[in-house]
């Protein structure tokens, strides 16, 4: 019996963590760390992990690209 709760607990945590991860605390299990007070509202898709890297490589390329094209004037 003790094994089984172990095995539930892990899988439990391992499904929390990926909801986490792909949508943000504010969104996960449709916003229930926000019912519970744990967590903020979701702002917007760079509320999760992929998206505020999304974001960090889109402002990179968009600099590199100002940089480029301000050497050519």
């Amino acid at each position: 019996m003790r094994n089984t709760f172990v095995f539930l607990l892990f899988v439990v945590a391992i499904w929390t963590g990926i909801e986490v991860m792909n949508k943000g605390m504010g969104g996960a299990f449709d916003g229930a760390f926000v019912r519970l007070g744990l967590a903020e509202e979701a702002e917007g898709p760079e509320d999760t992990p992929m998206g505020r890297a999304a974001a960090r490589v889109d402002g990179a390329y968009d600099r590199a690209e100002q940089r480029v094209d301000d050497q050519v004037e």
